[in-house]
């Protein structure tokens, strides 16, 4: 069942990896969200790379809490890569302060997901799934919405990423603590996420 989440209570928790202005309407190429079908596979935009311990944000707060992007913002960073590649102009670090000023993060340091809507103006949203299967991760893709998945790392702490590709040999993600030419394949298969919210542009 598919919701959009504007309420708190579909706050995520952000401590899980190891007047400001509008987040900018997307142009023209806003367009080339339209997946793709390669080789039997989805291909979503993949157009940015952001590792939430680049020495600029890393060391930046997440909303009022006393966490910090490099330990605890992965979620945001996805969530920056995927408006980037909507056509949004933002990174991790405008995007942290975007959310901040709009007071979209609880005081526990949880995102609340319909800051997504408020930093861009009501044009793009998060949308909430109560489950996580291929023909859900699938459909976010056909739509273009960029999928945020969220999983277990081996040291035991909950991570976020942002998938990009889906094809037979599995589905290929961008990892916020992981710069790498290209996506990396997930090993752990559909079994191992957790939760799944997704990105996209509003209708």
């Amino acid at each position: 069942m598919r919701r959009v989440t504007t309420i708190l209570s579909a706050a995520i928790f952000l401590s899980a990896c190891g007047s400001s202005p509008r987040v900018e309407t997307p142009g023209v190429g806003a367009s080339a969200i339209t997946p793709q079908t390669q080789a039997g596979g989805l291909v979503l935009r993949d157009s940015v790379v952001y590792s939430q311990k680049d020495p600029k944000w890393a060391s930046d707060r997440l909303g009022k809490t006393s966490d910090t992007m490099g330990r605890d913002g992965c979620l945001v960073t996805a969530a920056a890569m995927a408006l980037t590649n909507l056509g949004f102009q933002t990174n991790p670090k405008d995007l942290n302060k975007r959310l901040t000023a709009t007071k979209s993060y609880t005081n526990r340091g949880w995102l609340i997901w319909d800051g997504i809507r408020r930093v861009t103006d009501g044009r793009a949203k998060a949308t909430y799934y109560d489950k996580v299967d291929a023909e859900t991760i699938d459909a976010c893709m056909t739509r273009g919405d960029y999928p945020m998945v969220q999983f277990y790392l081996p040291n035991g702490r909950s991570h976020w990423a942002m998938i990009v590709r889906h094809d037979a040999r599995g589905y290929h993600m961008r990892d916020p603590l992981q710069i790498s030419e290209k996506p990396l394949i997930f090993p752990a298969g559909i079994n191992g996420y957790r939760a799944l919210r997704c990105i996209g542009l509003s209708p």
